[in-house]
């Protein structure tokens, strides 16, 4: 009795679990027409949520193509306190050439060890960006190594070629001092390499020894064949054909500028051993009668045009047709480069800038401006301020000292306006009278106006620690690669007139590198810079940067 109702039960249990299972596996039962869904209703999909790497990856290929809104909805996306949205948001900022914030952002970041390839290779390839900006070749070259591992072929070969960009753009002496720096050995390679390919004597005999010097260093074969092949264009482009000199010879405020300028040209055709038949024409500083001799000179066979000078003059060759590849001498906003047109000229605006450069990377962010009450000292504040207010910085106090100032009074106004530095606009003599009454404590900034050219000038001791931007020939003369116009040089005066020498010797120059590659980029270590062609067929120079010691006037920095 006992075992049939145990039975009975355990077969009640399996009916009523086999009743359940068919429940839970047969397909639900249709709606009535009432309850159910309009036929033309979409069926709604739910996507997987993107995880943090996965937008991170959409907002960069976003930002390749400058798509504002859709970078910002995927930073947006982001969790903030991911690895990912501080990538991205530095990435952001470099966009914007605000390289603080990239740096703020990306520093901490290396030490991250989770990010996918694509993120690795790029945070790398963004502080390498940010140390271009900075100048500071060695870590830019740091980091371009440190990108490679994660990089695609192609992109290996991309991110070499800058590589070899920022290693040409060196000096030898600098290689040398850069190689000292670094203890990696990929790094060291690639130094070596750019001093091997500098070989005068055979370059290509220098790369296959340093190829069994480094067997397993990763620069691809394509490159080690450019190397090979490299050349100086400042040795090699000559000038053929005839050329025109545009240069106000009839003003008498320009006319030691011209005649420098032609000897420069001049010496650096006989350096060269060119054979270009070179023409002066005397311009008089009228915009109105610059047109007619450029006109003429073209109509005498000139092939390519160096000049004018003055801002006036080049300023009227806006809306000209330009027949011939022309290089004029200063900047004018009213004209703009052209395919044959190139602007060059020691530049207030220029030396300004990199001033502004040189402090804004330095993290200063406030200025006093200091000036002399002249119009060329009110040029350097006007062109200072701008680029200044323009990079975000403050200005805290400006103030001119007229002859006969009081400077007991300037220097109370200095004291009760502190600022992270001083800009003085202001020549060798005028900086002289005013310097004891400004803070020496307070890093203070000038314009090449300031250094009469003069390195042992006993009057330089007054301006003791000024920092200034000058040209590399009056900075640093003992360049090995200035020696060949050393002699040329000679019988000029110091400061202006050097200057003007410098234009003319690397104005000839960029013209026969222009001339014989008309598109390739351009890079001229220059006795008046280092200049660079931009992808708008600007030239952009820039400048030594120089300080007043004890003992005379000492490169800080090259170009």
């Amino acid at each position: 009795m006992i075992q049939r109702l145990i039975a009975f039960l355990l077969l009640q249990w399996l009916l009523m679990a086999g009743f359940a299972h068919a429940e839970t596996a047969k397909p639900a039962v249709a709606k009535s027409p009432a309850a159910a869904p309009a036929a033309s209703s979409p069926l709604k999909v739910i996507q997987p949520k993107k995880t943090p790497q996965e937008q991170y990856l959409d907002g960069l290929a976003c930002l390749k193509k400058s798509d504002a809104a859709c970078v910002q909805l995927a930073q947006a996306s982001i969790p903030s306190i991911s690895p990912y949205a501080k990538l991205l948001s530095a990435q952001i900022a470099a966009s914007r050439a605000d390289f603080d914030t990239t740096f703020r952002l990306l520093l901490p970041l290396q030490a991250e060890s989770g990010l996918v390839p694509e993120a690795n290779a790029s945070l790398h390839a963004t502080l390498a960006l940010a140390y271009e900006n900075q100048q500071d070749t060695l870590r830019a070259l740091e980091q371009h190594v440190l990108a490679e591992p994660d990089l695609s072929e192609s992109e290996t070969e991309a991110d070499q070629q800058k590589i070899w960009q920022l290693l040409t753009s060196q000096s030898k002496q600098q290689l040398i001092e850069m190689r000292g720096e670094s203890p990696d050995n990929i790094v060291q390679g690639w130094i070596d390499l750019a001093l091997a390919a500098s070989s005068s004597a055979s370059p290509k005999k220098a790369i296959e020894s340093w190829r069994r010097t480094y067997p397993e260093h990763p620069a691809l074969a394509a490159l080690l064949l450019q190397a090979s092949n490299s050349n100086n264009a400042q040795t090699v482009a000559t000038l053929e054909g005839k050329v025109a000199l545009l240069l106000p010879f009839e003003v008498e405020a320009y006319s030691a500028a011209a005649v420098a300028i032609r000897h420069g040209f001049e010496a650096a055709q006989a350096v060269a051993q060119g054979h270009a038949e070179v023409k002066a024409y005397a311009a008089n500083g009228d915009k109105d009668q610059i047109i007619a001799i450029y006109q003429q000179a073209v109509a005498d066979g000139a092939q390519s045009v160096v000049g004018p000078l003055t801002r006036d003059e080049v300023g009227a060759l806006a809306g000209v047709t330009l027949p011939v590849p022309t290089l004029v001498l200063n900047q004018s906003e009213d004209i703009k480069a052209q395919s044959d047109l190139h602007m060059l000229g020691l530049s207030i605006e220029t030396e300004a800038a990199q001033i502004v450069k040189i402090a804004r990377d330095y993290g200063m962010q406030s200025a006093i401006v200091i000036s002399a009450a002249t119009p060329l000292a009110a040029h350097m504040v006007e062109a200072f301020s701008a680029a200044w207010i323009a990079e975000g910085g403050q200005i805290t106090l400006q103030a001119s000292f007229p002859e006969g100032s009081n400077f007991a009074d300037l220097k109370a106004q200095t004291t009760a306006h502190p600022a992270d530095m001083i800009f003085l606009a202001a020549d060798a003599i005028q900086a002289r009278a005013i310097r004891s009454y400004l803070d020496s404590a307070t890093p203070t900034f000038g314009l090449s106006h300031i250094y009469g050219g003069n390195a042992k000038d006993p009057l330089n001791e007054a301006l003791s620690a000024i920092h200034f931007v000058d040209i590399p020939w009056l900075l640093n003369p003992d360049d090995p690669e200035f020696a060949p116009y050393r002699n040329a040089a000679a019988d000029l005066p110091p400061g202006e007139t050097q200057r003007w020498f410098a234009l003319g010797v690397d104005a000839y120059h960029i013209l026969a590198a222009l001339k014989k590659q008309p598109h390739a980029p351009l890079l001229l270590h220059g006795l008046s810079g280092k200049i660079r062609l931009d992808e708008q067929g600007n030239l952009q120079r820039e400048l030594a940067l120089g300080q007043f010691r004890q003992d005379g006037v000492a490169l800080e920095k090259a170009p």
